[in-house]
């Protein structure tokens, strides 16, 4: 432990931290803010040491360093863990995919592999469960990012709610000023953003129809355009202007959302839904299914549809892109609900959490 953080009574966490170098989901968007915090805000009450796999931990000390947006960070091999003496090892990645020998606590996000197709019982489905159930079993502490969610594990994986905080997600405050270059696209005046991967439960299919629902005026004059992985082919009417971006960059997506007239999020399943709070820091008016997880990251901020509703999803659009007031009304409140849900006040819960889990 450092001098400071020895002199301060700091938490000595361990964390599994294999998977910064190449998670881009929004998983591996939480777990770089919360450790970022800790090595900088927090760092006089937290003592951090990284835990991967490979035999020379230092030749990707660097790595690490620059995914938290440090300098330097203290990285060990995780089959060494109980020999380091920690207080208690985090495990931010969906459950625990390795034995620590110390205290876990574990982030459950979600349980959509419990949920997906009924869980499944094939060996594929196994094994993507088998991290839940290991958490659900060896955990001390379970956290996840919602209610929602916190419901959904006591179902799916029988854990008491005892054992379960909830820690909402937050958002990058710096995202509340930033001022990037709009995007344009060719032959709109304006569109309307998605982002996330395509897979199923996101439900991009109902909003590819909602698309084609809106009335030929407001179609004629707006673009979908989605950012994220294309991990689905997508049926696209006659029509609907439709701009798959792919997977980009954190430069481009801010040029996204500056640049959209609205977003909309039409997931049916969510453990919390982070693009909708990255919106709402831009400034970009909500529209948002009313499934899972989401109205609790969205409050009152968002305009909702019943989940799987195209005309509905149709409707809400064309609410809100015709209507500036009600628009600017909506800028304003998401701006002010994604100030109050920082990624700092995530970190500190979650430490908090931790602290819990090691005076047990």
């Amino acid at each position: 432990m450092s001098a400071d953080a020895r002199q301060s009574g700091g938490l000595r966490v361990g964390v599994d931290a294999l998977n910064l170098l190449h998670d881009r989901r929004g998983i591996g968007r939480y777990a770089r803010a919360v450790l970022h915090a800790w090595l900088t805000d927090e760092r006089h009450r937290v003592d951090v040491t990284l835990l991967v796999p490979q035999l020379f931990p230092g030749l990707i000390a660097r790595r690490l360093a620059a995914e938290c947006g440090v300098p330097s960070v203290k990285v060990r091999r995780r089959s060494r863990a109980r020999h380091l003496d920690l207080d208690v090892v985090w495990h931010p990645w969906n459950g625990i995919f390795f034995e620590s020998g110390c205290r876990d606590v574990a982030v459950i996000h979600d349980v959509w592999p419990f949920v997906h197709a009924a869980g499944r019982t094939t060996p594929a489905a196994q094994r993507r469960q088998e991290p839940f159930r290991v958490a659900a079993r060896r955990a001390t502490r379970i956290l996840t990012d919602s209610q929602f969610s916190r419901t959904e594990i006591e179902r799916h994986l029988g854990v008491d709610e005892s054992r379960i905080d909830v820690v909402p997600l937050g958002v990058d405050k710096s995202l509340l000023s930033l001022r990037a270059a709009p995007a344009r696209i060719d032959g709109v005046p304006r569109y309307v953003l998605f982002v996330g991967e395509t897979e199923g439960r996101k439900d991009l299919a109902t909003l590819i129809r909602a698309m084609a629902h809106l009335t030929a005026e407001v179609r004629g004059h707006t673009a979908l355009v989605i950012a994220g992985r294309r991990a689905s082919s997508a049926t696209i009417p006659s029509g609907v202007h439709v701009e798959f971006a792919g997977e980009v960059d954190d430069d481009r997506l801010a040029s996204f959302y500056c640049g959209a007239a609205a977003f909309v999020f039409p997931s049916r399943y969510e453990g919390f839904g982070l693009p909708v709070l990255e919106a709402m820091a831009f400034g970009v008016p909500v529209i948002a299914s009313d499934a899972a997880s989401i109205p609790e990251a969205a409050g009152d901020a968002a305009e909702y549809f019943p989940a799987g509703d195209a005309e509905a999803c149709a409707r809400a659009i064309e609410r809100v892109l015709g209507d500036p007031g009600l628009a600017a009304s909506m800028r304003t409140r998401g701006r002010a609900r994604a100030t109050n849900m920082s990624w700092e006040r995530c970190a500190d819960a979650t430490l908090a959490a931790l602290h819990r889990a090691a005076e047990l």
